[in-house]
């Protein structure tokens, strides 16, 4: 008790345990899927739920891994090295499982190492592994800690330090902020926008299932980027749904009468959910109370009444990108055998999400098409999002 009392009264151990636990709270919830790299709009796509379950492991597992690091440095810095590779042993075993050269090294990285942060998100039983390893590691790592090696530190410089750390993170989060402004001011990915490159399976899957947020979703705070935004995103999308919606958009007769025509269209719908048909009765009442064709009524509700100056094509491919978004698999396998057919059989869905193709785009795509083997350009599941 007497050695961490000492320990914790040492500015330089906070100042390692801050800066270290904020870079594995910011890694683990990378891995879950909850942000994404700014200005490459890079993340993971963590295929389950984020529960109450995984953030407390992830607030855990950060707490105790900045303390093991603060602990270890000052450990290291403390006595001499104690292997045969001397200090490159922490930096080997960061990124492997085990370490060859010494047990205390194994031990305190085991539980911290970079292989296991990747991974533990994804398996309860890594989880464990690393939570039981870490706490033995800081337990040794105690027992080699001399309280008489820690010297006073400058307060004014640990003071300077920790305001470069803070501006440095504002300076980050400023960098967030004005990207998501300008996504707000330009708007976001359009049909008109996107690029082929020429790789047909990479191609069906650019046209069905979208990798950016649409141009409206800055104003409805939406994320497409990975599933457990998806699934907020349908909770924000279906609050508006007529009929349906907590806070329901309430269409006049014209837009009304454009809300029907446009989702009483075979297959602008979740047919793969719940086997409707449309998305809504010739009187406007919906066919199904799953949480995709919810959303996708509070969507076209939503661009009727906000961008009157939208089409029915316009706003029914919108709609049609969410139905790639949220049944991937089936949707690009669907593409991919109607572009081989004839383009007065494609469904309407499909009809719709190729309308902004140029001639070229659709030969090339056809030719391709009618080659046989298609094969998703990754491993896209079959539904994503509650139905």
């Amino acid at each position: 008790m007497h050695k961490l009392k000492i320990l914790i009264s040492s500015l330089r151990f906070w100042l390692i345990l801050i800066i270290s636990g904020f870079v594995m709270f910011a890694l683990q919830t990378f891995f879950l899927g909850l942000w994404t790299i700014p200005f490459f709009n890079y993340g993971i796509a963590y295929m389950n739920p984020v529960t109450v379950f995984d953030m407390l492991f992830v607030g855990f597992f950060s707490v105790f891994f900045g303390f093991g690091v603060a602990l270890f440095i000052i450990v290291r810095r403390a006595r001499v090295a104690s292997c045969a590779i001397g200090s490159l042993s922490g930096l080997t075993s960061l990124f492997t499982l085990l370490c060859p050269v010494c047990p205390v090294f194994f031990l305190s990285y085991f539980g911290m190492s970079a292989t296991l942060a990747v991974v533990s998100p994804y398996f309860w039983w890594f989880r464990l592994v690393a939570g039981i390893l870490i706490l033995v590691a800081i337990l040794i790592l105690l027992e080699r800690f001399e309280d008489e090696k820690i010297h006073p530190v400058d307060k004014s410089h640990f003071l300077n330090t920790l305001l470069i750390v803070v501006v440095a993170i504002l300076f980050m989060n400023n960098q967030v902020l004005a990207v998501k402004l300008g996504e707000k001011l330009m708007g976001g990915q359009s049909g008109k926008e996107i690029e082929l490159s020429g790789e047909f399976s990479r191609d069906i899957a650019v046209l069905v299932t979208p990798t950016v947020n649409p141009f409206y979703g800055a104003e409805l705070g939406l994320d497409f980027s990975n599933v457990s935004a998806i699934n907020t995103s349908i909770g924000k999308l279906s609050k508006m749904a007529p009929m349906q919606g907590s806070a329901p958009i309430d269409l006049n007769d014209t837009e009304l009468k454009r809300y029907i025509k446009i989702g009483t269209e075979p297959t602008v719908t979740c047919e793969f959910c719940c086997g409707v048909i449309t998305l809504v009765r010739e009187d406007g009442s919906p066919t199904c109370g799953c949480a995709h064709s919810i959303a996708m009524r509070g969507t076209a509700a939503y661009l009727i009444r906000n961008y009157p100056e939208m089409s029915d094509a316009d706003i029914a491919y919108e709609l049609m990108r969410q139905k790639g978004l949220y049944f991937p698999k089936q949707m690009q396998e669907r593409m991919a055998k109607e572009l081989a057919g004839d383009i007065s059989k494609f469904t309407a869905d499909i009809r719709y999400l190729t309308q902004y193709l140029d001639k070229k785009e659709f030969a090339d795509l056809q030719k391709e098409a009618k080659k046989s083997g298609f094969v998703p350009y990754d491993k896209s599941p079959d539904m994503v999002g509650g139905c």
